[in-house]
């Protein structure tokens, strides 16, 4: 019988493992998209894609989107200021999900975050964030010499 502390091993060992797949296959798709956007703008919208991830699951279904796009402020495009779950369904999943799948994977996160208008604002608003957090950072400067 294994232990406690063998069974959490190879469970962590596991998630690390499914991790870093999602990893390399959302590097893949940020090479086949290379001509899309600069580099560091990739890599941004991965660490975000991984951060709106919440389960870990390497899908975004569509209560995990309906949180990131309420949080950003964006408004639907059917109309009414917050987005819920059929809307989400509707006007993200659908449009920009894969054969019918009900959970957006990397890919269709890029593909909104660089297309239409919908992308234009999310760029902008992940622009403005990133830029907001650096600027929140405190300024630590040299001490002055005093003699």
């Amino acid at each position: 019988m294994a232990s406690k502390q063998e069974i959490r091993h190879q469970h962590l060992n596991r998630f690390g493992q499914a991790r870093a797949g999602l990893e390399d296959e959302i590097d893949k798709v940020n090479e086949e998209n290379s001509d899309r956007a600069e580099h560091s703008e990739l890599l941004k919208y991965k660490a975000k894609y991984l951060q709106i991830d919440a389960d870990g699951s390497g899908d975004l279904d569509a209560f995990e989107l309906l949180a990131f796009l309420n949080g950003v402020g964006i408004k639907p495009k059917s109309g009414g200021s917050v987005w819920t779950e059929p809307k989400v369904k509707k006007e993200v999943i659908e449009k920009y999900g894969v054969g019918g799948a009900k959970t957006l994977r990397y890919a269709g996160f890029l593909r909104m975050v660089l297309g239409d208008e919908m992308g234009r604002v999310l760029r902008l608003k992940l622009k403005f964030e990133s830029l907001a957090a650096e600027a929140a950072k405190p300024k630590v400067s040299e001490p002055k010499k005093l003699w």
